[in-house]
């Protein structure tokens, strides 16, 4: 029976093209949706990967800036690095923002990632995930392959190291740098966006499924009486109607909830479609943009309209423009958009108006100001760097050819002893000191002067708009009290003062970086016065540095050019009169200026470091010398060799290697050298000093103390060191006849080197009545122009050949001399 019905169903024409249709419909269908599933998931995929390449680009592109800024010599190339890497480890993004960034170097060695700071500085070449992939070595080869690269691995969930979940990175290479920067995407949660879509297709389809099977089983139970009822024909075909608007409304409903703001504006000006995305970026509604499409301009920001009405004729075009620009919400907030737009077009070309896609950027444009900020202002004091300082300088001065009586002041500033702060109290500390001091500074100040940081603890301000250039000095002698107020953090108190080094307007037309260099010229000046001091410049302070630099140039070519010299100064024994030793003193003969007295070229050296290769030389070469006598020359065995030491050259950990291997490169007994070393560089560290002293001593080496009596030693000290010696400085010695206090100043530092059994050596010793009282007071050695001014080595070998006869004689003739003039009172 009932195939009998069926057979009688499959008689109708309905039934037999309905039947096929409705199975090729349902073989369409599900062919439809497999092929759309895919496409959904890799356009749902690739628009993640658009988004972290976008983010991307942003990172690479703020390191670009600071590594042009660091090129230019704007910042230094490790600031910029700190920087960039800072910058990088705050970037966060996505949901809840826990999407991050890492940095890789080529090694790889793991510079910086926000969540695994245990990875920081370590070599990960054998780091692998849970599949025993080595991911960080294919990090770095995709990104060396390509530009943007991604790769899957296995990785923490964020910042929960407990689980472990599947990611696919993006990787760049920022080549200036050599490093490797990621960020990625998990593909659980690719997939969780993609389950939601697929979720509304699979409705979508198998409502279509289903409408069409019960459509067919309809047609099928009612072919037997379709054709007498016309009018349920039409009734089907309204119902066709509303399954195709109802799959519209859902194709709509994915259009309507994209993230972005979409608008079709027609060529007449009114506005067609607006996604309700709308209402989130502007605050307003569709509806207010279909009733007035002029409010798209109307909100724009007045400044920005000019560049919005000229954007909206460049981007009416095939190949489109893009425009970031301001608008103000509904609610009065400011927020930055970005625009792409391009026009469209219907079948035959038709133009169909323009579609416009808006994005807001606000958070990008933040970000990007908070960078500019931390490009032109120092982290630590939140005031001016050299960058910013070098701009609004340039600006005074530009300002200064412009307008007549117009005044403007640079002041670069020092903070004195700042280095004692930090070595003694810690870094932490010297920071406080500096945010304090920059604190200072500003409330000194006017609001329309500059007050930035240089670097270190120096500081510059830019006095603008002066009633006249003494202000200037009125403004710094305020500033100078308040800084020389006491500074008081957790129970401690320090009080420094500081330099300063002024420049007055007008100046010579030239660069803000010159300006610059000439009060730091001035601020030096103020230090070698005696700090707590401010210089005004002045040419003849650019001529000085100009000199002392073609100095230094010069002494660096002279050591090369075998342009010094070492002359001998014998050492008499005023027991004996008998020459015991010679101070070996460097000599410098210019091949331009000739003869350049000690006194200009040794604290050049000091200053710039030359003094440990110049205090080598002469060490290498006196030695060279003695042996040199002594080979050639009968009883000069007992004869030794006085060299300076300065206090870089005794800082160094390997002195007594040097002393010693020199010693045994010329065959000479350790005995025969005496290192002299003046008192600041003892003192300066006493316990680092007498580690060295010993351990030069235990190899046979002596020493003197060189300028005793003008340095700061305390006798508890002095007798823990192992010297030999000590010398009398030339200047007490010079007054000693017309000074009272420099007598007693000999007389104590006689008597104190007695008393702890040392030797004594009067140096700068001229005139009779000089060496009459140093008889008297028991000195045991002197050295001066008296008896024999500072020599070549060939004279002194002479010397020391005749010093038996002729030339004890003469010594002792000199000492008889001087006796007969001594004073009654002598």
């Amino acid at each position: 029976m009932v195939q009998d019905k069926t057979a009688h169903y499959l008689k109708y024409a309905p039934t037999r093209v309905l039947l096929p249709s409705a199975m090729m419909l349902l073989l369409f269908a599900g062919s439809i949706f497999l092929y759309l599933l895919p496409s959904i998931q890799e356009a749902l995929l690739h628009a993640q990967k658009e988004k972290v390449v976008e983010i991307t680009d942003t990172v690479v592109g703020t390191l670009a800036h600071l590594n042009e800024m660091a090129e230019r010599g704007e910042i230094t190339l490790d600031y910029a690095k700190r920087l960039g890497a800072e910058f990088v480890k705050e970037t966060r993004y996505g949901p809840d923002a826990k999407d991050y960034f890492w940095i890789t170097d080529l090694t790889p060695r793991m510079i910086m990632h926000p969540y695994r700071s245990d990875l920081d500085g370590q070599d990960l070449t054998d780091y692998r995930d849970k599949e025993g992939k080595r991911v960080f070595m294919e990090f770095v080869q995709a990104a060396k392959k390509t530009q943007d690269a991604f790769v899957d691995y296995y990785w923490q969930w964020q910042d929960r190291p407990d689980r472990i979940a599947r990611k696919l990175s993006h990787v760049r290479l920022f080549a200036p740098w050599g490093w490797v920067i990621g960020t990625g995407l998990y593909t659980d949660d690719v997939h969780s966006e993609i389950s939601v879509y697929r979720n509304h297709v699979a409705l979508i389809f198998l409502g279509i499924l289903l409408l069409s099977a019960l459509l067919s089983l309809y047609v099928i139970r009612q072919a037997g009486i379709i054709e007498k009822k016309k009018a349920q024909i039409q009734g089907q075909r309204e119902k066709l109607v509303r399954v195709l608007q109802e799959s519209e409304e859902r194709y709509r409903t994915i259009a309507d909830f994209g993230y972005d703001w979409e608008v079709w504006v027609g060529t007449d000006g009114t506005v067609h479609y607006c996604s309700p995305a709308c209402l989130r970026i502007t605050g307003y509604p569709p509806e207010r943009f279909f009733e007035t499409p002029g409010l798209i301009r109307e909100i724009v920001l007045r400044d920005d309209q000019d560049a919005w009405d000229a954007y909206l004729v460049e981007a009416d075009s095939d190949r489109g423009d893009s425009l970031d620009f301001r608008i103000l919400t509904a609610d009065g907030k400011t927020r930055w958009l970005g625009v792409v737009g391009r026009s469209v077009s219907g079948i035959g070309g038709k133009p169909l108006g323009m579609r416009l896609s808006f994005r807001d950027i606000t958070d990008r444009k933040a970000m990007e100001e908070q960078l500019r900020h931390q490009a032109l202002h120092d982290p630590l004091t939140n005031l001016a760097n050299r960058t910013l300082c070098l701009d609004r300088l340039g600006q005074a001065m530009r300002r200064a050819k412009r307008r007549e009586n117009y005044f403007f002041a640079v002041v670069f500033l020092d903070l004195d002893r700042f280095k004692i702060i930090n070595d003694s109290l810690g870094h932490r500390f010297g920071d406080m000191v500096l945010t304090e001091t920059a604190i200072r500074l500003t409330g000194e100040m006017r609001l329309l002067d500059t007050v930035s940081r240089f670097g270190g603890d120096e500081f510059v301000l830019l006095l603008d708009e002066l009633s006249s250039p003494g202000e200037a000095i009125r403004i710094i002698k305020r500033v100078r009290r308040r800084l020389s107020e006491p500074f008081r953090f957790n129970g401690n108190e320090v009080q420094t003062t500081a330099s300063f080094g002024i420049v007055l307007s007008p100046v010579v037309d030239g660069k803000a970086a010159d300006v610059l260099q000439h009060a730091n010229i001035a601020m030096h000046r103020a230090k070698e016065a005696g700090r707590n001091r401010f210089k005004v410049f002045t040419e003849r302070m650019l001529e000085t540095a100009v000199d002392q630099l073609t100095l230094e140039n010069d002494m660096r070519r002279g050591l090369t050019n075998d342009e010094f010299h070492v002359v001998y100064q014998p050492i008499m024994d005023l027991a004996g009169s008998d020459v015991v030793g010679f101070e070996a003193l460097a000599r410098w003969n210019h091949p331009d200026r000739g003869a350049i007295p000690p006194a200009e070229f040794i604290p050049m050296a000091e200053e710039s470091g030359l003094i440990i290769e110049l205090g080598e030389w002469v060490l290498q070469q006196a030695l060279r010398t003695l042996a040199g006598w002594r080979n050639e020359t009968d009883g000069a065995d007992d004869i030794f060799m006085c060299v300076n030491l300065s206090s870089k050259q005794f800082a160094r950990t390997d002195l007594d290697k040097i002393v010693v291997r020199l010693l045994e490169r010329y065959g000479l007994p350790p005995s025969c050298l005496k290192l002299e070393i003046t008192e600041s560089s003892i003192m300066g560290n006493p316990e680092s000093s007498l580690r060295i002293l010993n351990r030069l001593r235990k190899a046979g080496v002596r020493f003197s103390i060189d300028d005793f009596g003008t340095g700061y030693s305390s006798l508890s000290q002095l007798q823990q060191l192992p010297v030999d010696t000590l010398k009398v400085d030339r200047t007490f010695i010079s007054r000693m006849r017309t000074d009272p206090e420099n007598m007693e100043i000999v007389k104590a530092v006689i008597a104190l080197g007695h008393s702890l059994d040392l030797n004594v050596v009067a140096e700068g010793v001229e005139e009779p009545e000089q060496l009459c009282s140093l008889l008297n007071l028991s000195c045991n050695c002197v050295q001066g122009f008296y008896f024999h001014e500072p020599m070549s080595a060939g004279l002194a070998q002479d010397l020391l050949k005749q010093r038996t006869d002729k030339t004890a004689e003469q010594t002792r003739e000199k000492l008889e001399r001087a006796r007969r003039n001594c004073p009654p009172d002598q």
